[in-house]
């Protein structure tokens, strides 16, 4: 009897082993991620040809104690090679696993391969060829526990390769995982009964449980093998192991099988691999959205739900895949009443928005991600079909907050500002509103606060937000918001959608960019100053200085400032201050656009100004500047370059967000200011809850 190690899926090893056992396996035991068994020849070749729950069978060849590197080359040359394999075959080594003296995994696959050209030198053979890529024969070591095993691949490629899949999908699912899906799903238990799948993808669920109701042989398409090289292969045995499976091919039932997917590009690559696999007879295809009236339950008996929905893995999803699972949840609970339900997802925190009660729940891994397979009688509605009520408590604050806070919005000309700032502990978000859109700031949450229970809150926010200020959720834009350093709080998103929607704020207009920042172009608690420079502008020569996207300049300008200049790093800001310009028909002849590191250019700077606007950041070491600035550091040292540029009379409102930042009043007198903190009277109607968000002085230069 040979000893085979197989190996599946993380969280397949329960359904591998009592498949491996229906094979006629002997001495099973299982592992993380495989199973260990014994069986002979034949028994290897219907596991390779029929399981459709492995990933690859490994035939162990020899197995020591190992130590360090003679052990490994001793063990490996225990094996006959020129009994394995003939010279002129092309042969690759693969490792796994590591001990203190063996810590690299390429240098272990070298030193077998050392020991296997050598077993051909000493019998006076020529040596055989070593390719990675184009071999013909490969081997596999594993360092487990104290021990090396030596083993043929046996199978080949992977498993669940089956060789029907023309085309993946964007997040396509491991055949065998699928298979493992159908499995737990119980369907198979009566296949006469309808199988539905609403985001079919590539089609790869509705295939594997085509062909496991067919007993179509998972490998019925598979033209290379692991052992098609190895001496000891008997292909007459392989060939009568394959007639007989597919012999067992029922071509007799019929099947009651669909399958959606709103993207007409996905379903014609789930219909092309249908063929290849087939099957194509047996699904019935449809291009819908899942939530779409075509979906819909059309069959007189009741069946078997197995889904694979978007698991929002990129911020800018995850309101919509959360009303997603919501909208689905009703949905089921009101068409589909009595089915089974079988669902993964890697976010197992959205389950909850179904409203089941899942009957079992099995953790798997599909690819890198930690997954849970969820399995659910679906119950009819209670009463009438409504949402029911998601984060009550945010809920009743949401409401309260927008009642109160949208007359004062009116009242100040806007149509993008703050209604929810973390007023409860337990939702540690803010909300804000930029028209009819709404951006979702999600906080860091304290280490208390374990990583399940911080994404559940999150989704309760993005389920109720929308809905209490009735926003589209294709509008609802998220982000995560923690303690920034520098200029990361700049840094854009690696999904870039550039997209930008106009927003209002008295007389002035301004573009802002929802995604693709943390920040939108747009400080909202700076709308008073903004509104006050305004104010203050007319005839002025006016400095604006870490000017951003310029909006206090569009402000000035709409004020009637004589001349403007806008100083910034970035580029990008600076074109986009120009667009605001351009948006609100405001000409960039008369006013300047200074690129700079806005320390060095104001320390060359001689001309006088009327108005200066000095919003810095708290610190920056962006790798264009010069030096590291600290506002605490370095303030004095910059007002004292304002003080020189300021005309007499002249205005200084110097602003930041530094919440431990502390004024050094009598070296600012000693320049020759007058000083009132502005900080109460310059924070918005929507920011007056928080008065340490940021603080504001008026600086006025006497003589």
């Amino acid at each position: 009897m040979a000893k085979f190690l197989v190996t599946t899926s993380k969280g397949l090893e329960n359904l591998l082993f009592t498949e491996l056992e229906n094979l006629g396996a002997t001495d099973l035991k299982m592992s993380v991620s495989s199973v260990w068994c014994q069986g002979d020849l034949a028994f290897g070749y219907k596991v390779a040809y029929l399981s459709r729950l492995a990933n690859r069978v490994l035939l162990e060849l020899a197995v020591g104690d190992c130590q360090n590197k003679d052990d490994l080359y001793r063990i490996t040359s225990s094996v006959d090679w020129t009994m394995q394999f003939s010279n002129k075959k092309r042969f690759s080594v693969d490792f796994v696993g590591t001990n203190k003296a063996l810590r690299n995994t390429q240098f272990s696959a070298q030193v077998m391969k050392d020991a296997i050209v050598d077993a051909f030198v000493e019998e006076g053979s020529k040596r055989p060829d070593v390719d990675k890529q184009m071999y013909d024969i490969r081997f596999h070591g594993r360092i487990i526990k104290q021990q090396v095993h030596v083993f043929l691949d046996f199978s080949g490629s992977s498993l669940h390769e089956r060789g029907y899949r023309e085309k993946a999908g964007k997040a396509p699912l491991k055949e065998n995982l699928a298979a493992g899906l159908v499995l737990r799903s119980g369907w198979l238990n009566d296949t006469t009964k309808p199988l539905c799948d609403f985001f079919c993808g590539s089609g790869t669920i509705v295939i594997e449980a085509a062909q496991m109701a067919r007993n179509i042989p998972a490998q019925h398409d598979r033209v290379r093998w692991g052992f098609d090289s190895w001496l000891s292969h008997n292909q007459n045995q392989f060939e009568q192991i394959k007639q007989q499976a597919e012999a067992q091919i029922d071509n007799e039932i019929t099947l009651q099988i669909f399958a959606s997917d709103i993207s007409k590009h996905e379903l014609g690559t789930a219909q092309r691999n249908a063929d290849l696999a087939h099957v194509s007879q047996d699904i019935q295809f449809t291009q819908a959205d899942a939530l779409s009236p075509k979906v819909k339950n059309f069959f007189r008996e009741t069946g078997t739900i197995i889904i694979n929905p978007p698991y929002g893995e990129r911020l800018d999803e995850t309101a919509q895949v959360a009303n997603l699972y919501l909208d689905l949840g009703q949905k089921f609970k009101k068409e589909f009443t009595d089915w089974q339900l079988t669902a993964i997802t890697s976010a197992e925190n959205l389950l909850r928005l179904f409203k089941l009660s899942a009957s079992k729940k099995y953790k798997v891994k599909n690819g890198p991600l930690d997954c849970v397979v969820a399995n659910y009688q679906i119950e009819a509605a209670k009463g009438e079909q409504v949402r029911g009520v998601i984060a009550e408590e945010f809920q009743n604050r949401l409401k309260k907050n927008a009642k109160k806070l949208a007359p004062l919005a009116k009242k100040a000309e806007t149509n993008c500002y703050r209604v929810y700032d973390a007023d409860l502990p337990n939702y540690n978000v803010a909300v804000d509103l930029y028209s009819d859109h709404l951006v979702i700031q999600e906080y860091a949450a304290p280490k208390s606060v374990p990583e399940h229970v911080a994404a559940q809150r999150l989704n309760d926010v993005l389920i109720t937000a929308p809905a209490v200020l009735e926003i589209d959720p294709k509008n609802i834009h998220v982000k995560t918001r923690s303690k920034q350093k520098g200029k990361e709080q700049y840094q854009r998103s690696t999904h870039m959608r550039d997209i930008r929607i106009v927003v209002e704020e008295g007389k002035a207009k301004f573009l802002v960019n929802l995604d693709d920042y943390l920040d939108t172009g747009l400080f909202l608690d700076h709308r008073n100053i903004r509104y006050q420079i305004g104010e203050l502008a007319k005839d002025k020569r006016v400095l604006n200085l870490f000017s951003y996207t310029c909006s206090v300049s569009v402000h000035a300008a709409l004020g009637g400032a004589k001349q403007i200049t806008s100083v910034d790093l970035s580029k990008t800001y600076l074109n986009w201050g120009k667009d605001n310009f351009d948006l609100n028909k405001l000409s960039t002849r008369y006013h300047k656009f200074e690129q700079a590191d806005c320390m060095q250019w104001f320390m060359q700077q001689s001309g006088q100004y009327d108005l200066i606007f000095i919003d810095p950041p708290s610190f920056s070491n962006s790798k264009r500047m010069k030096d590291v600035f600290d506002v605490q550091r370095d303030h004095i040292a910059l007002l004292t370059q304002a003080y020189k540029c300021l005309a007499t009379n002249g205005t200084l409102i110097f602003s930041n967000n530094l919440r431990s930042f502390k004024l050094d009043e009598d070296a600012v007198l000693e320049l020759g200011f007058d000083i009132k903190n502005i900080s109460e009277s310059s924070l918005p109607f929507d920011f007056s809850r928080n008065a340490k968000i940021r603080q504001c002085w008026l600086l006025t230069k006497t003589h």
